[in-house]
């Protein structure tokens, strides 16, 4: 893994206040490995996702900010760690260059001290707090839980235990890369949208930055 530039293990000692969450009865933050996936190669953007302004930083530092907050340990999960050498927390390599979200995935699964992992792309800035405590309450139940709305399923955001490293590296050595694969050889839970979301919201917790036009729309339905 790599930090200020040098590969090294993880730090373990990074702590956060403790924040009573009164909807699981859990303590924040969660004993959970956040992971965030920095791998795609943003070529509809045309220019690395992970670092457009939002809110006053980038998103992966947005993303960064509000993953300290939820998870007891945090990484970024990368093809190219130097490209992050900046940030505030630990960067995973991939184990395997340019195998797409099932190695980003497996690649942090295999370093996370915890037996869950919540995963999120690095183009959904828009996760919070209310949807990933909501979703926490499963994920002892299932080996995955992965967001679901609208008949559609997000396999890149939810929680993944090391129950899945199997799984995942079956469908990566199999020369395949899409998550979905990884689903249908383990216990997974859709949860819906619908639960948590609110008329007031003025966009999905799911939204992702694919093209410019997605950007803009999060610009003016979120700087209000």
């Amino acid at each position: 893994m790599f930090k200020g530039g040098h590969l090294m293990e993880p730090s373990l000692d990074r702590q956060h206040p403790d924040i009573l969450d009164s909807a699981s009865r859990e303590t924040l933050p969660l004993p959970v490995t956040g992971l965030i996936l920095c791998g795609g190669k943003s070529k509809r953007m045309g220019r690395p996702k992970a670092f457009l302004p939002y809110g006053g930083r980038t998103i992966v530092e947005h993303l960064i900010n509000r993953f300290t907050q939820l998870f007891d340990e945090v990484f970024l999960v990368a093809n190219e760690p130097d490209a992050f050498s900046q940030m505030t927390v630990d960067v995973v390599k991939d184990i395997l260059p340019n195998r797409g979200p099932v190695c980003g995935i497996l690649s942090g699964l295999l370093v996370a001290k915890h037996e869950h992992v919540f995963v999120a792309a690095c183009d959904m800035p828009l996760v919070d707090r209310k949807l990933v405590r909501e979703m926490s309450r499963r994920r002892s139940e299932y080996d995955v839980v992965v967001l679901g709305h609208d008949g559609q399923v997000e396999p890149l955001l939810g929680f993944y235990s090391k129950s899945c490293i199997k799984s995942l590296e079956d469908t990566l050595f199999a020369g395949k890369s899409a998550v979905h694969d990884v689903l249908s050889g383990v216990s997974a839970s859709v949860f819906d949208y619908k639960q948590v979301s609110s008329t007031s919201d003025p966009m999905p917790a799911y939204f992702n930055v694919n093209t410019p036009l997605d950007y803009s729309e999060l610009l003016s339905k979120t700087s209000k």
